[in-house]
This record gives C-alpha cells, structure tokens and sequence, in this order.
C-alpha cells in the first residue's frame, strides 16, 4: 500500500515507554475516513496549517515517510529532532525523538487508528523522560496532556472540515 506522504505498510513495533516518569493517552472519535486522517498525520510538513502552536515541521528528505525518516519541528520552545519507525498505512504511526538535545527530553509517540462506533477512533499515546522530566513531572504531564488533547482536538477539526468541504 503507497501513497504519496508514506512508504509501504511497515512494522517496528515501537511502543511508548510505561517506565517513564510522563505517559499520557488521549483518544477521540472523528467523523472522516482513516485516509483523511491519514493524510492529515503524514503530511508532516503541513502539519503547521492545522496546528498553529508549531512553529515549524519538516521532513529531511524528499520522497514517502517510512521507517528511518527524520523530521525536525518545534512547539512550545522545544526544537525536536523525531525518526519514524513504524508506519502501517491508515492504522499506525510512531516515532521517537530528542528534544532540545541528547540530554533533554525524550519523547515516544504512537498513533492509532480503529474504526470506532460512530466514526474513526484515534488514539495517541506518549511517553517523556530525561532530565528535565524528571525535575518537573507534575508540570511536564499536564503540559503533555493539554498538547495531545489540543493535537487531537484540531486532528478532528481538520478532518471533519475537510470532509464537510
């Protein structure tokens, strides 16, 4: 399976870290194909037309995302450098990332697509650690948790709109 954002179905089984001091898991049920969501999460250098709070998102080389693909974006005053590892084509995406360097914060994110009652169910999950977790937890997670429920939020926004379109 191709398209023109992603390389054909691959797994690498990444998964979120459960020993990590912030883990935080969100869902929502969107009202659009799991293509148009698709589309949505792996166009990452669009990303910034539907999630205004980042200040840029780009992939390193041209060509379909796969498994080894970089790509480098900023939110909140943390420039992060992510590697795609897995992509299964309209039901899984994941990756792993640095922000603000090898010594800050390192970030596991997976998505997931399922149809859900009443639409498309999708979930994400993501794990932080490293020093500046660790100085602050309380304050990291409500931060991860307002930015995936805010991710989330504009994904369904965004879909649905293009839907209703």
């Amino acid at each position: 399976m191709e398209n023109g954002h992603v390389t054909g179905a691959v797994t690498g089984g990444l998964r979120i870290d459960e020993t990590a001091p912030v883990i935080s898991r969100h869902s929502v049920t969107v009202h659009a194909s799991a293509e148009t969501v698709w589309l949505l999460l792996t166009d990452i250098d669009a990303w910034t037309t539907w999630l205004p709070e980042l200040s840029y998102a780009r992939v390193e080389a041209s060509g379909p995302i796969g498994p080894g693909s970089v790509f480098r974006w900023s939110v909140s005053g943390l420039d992060i450098v992510s590697t795609i590892d897995e992509v299964r084509p309209y039901e899984r995406l994941a990756w792993s990332g640095h922000a603000n360097g090898p010594d800050g914060i390192l970030g596991v994110h997976v998505w997931n697509l399922a149809p859900g009652d009443g639409g498309l169910l999708v979930s994400t999950e993501e794990s932080f650690a490293g020093p500046p977790v660790d100085a602050d937890p309380h304050s990291v997670q409500a931060a991860l948790d307002e930015s995936l429920g805010t991710w989330l939020q504009r994904l369904k926004d965004t879909a649905e709109a293009d839907v209703a379109g």
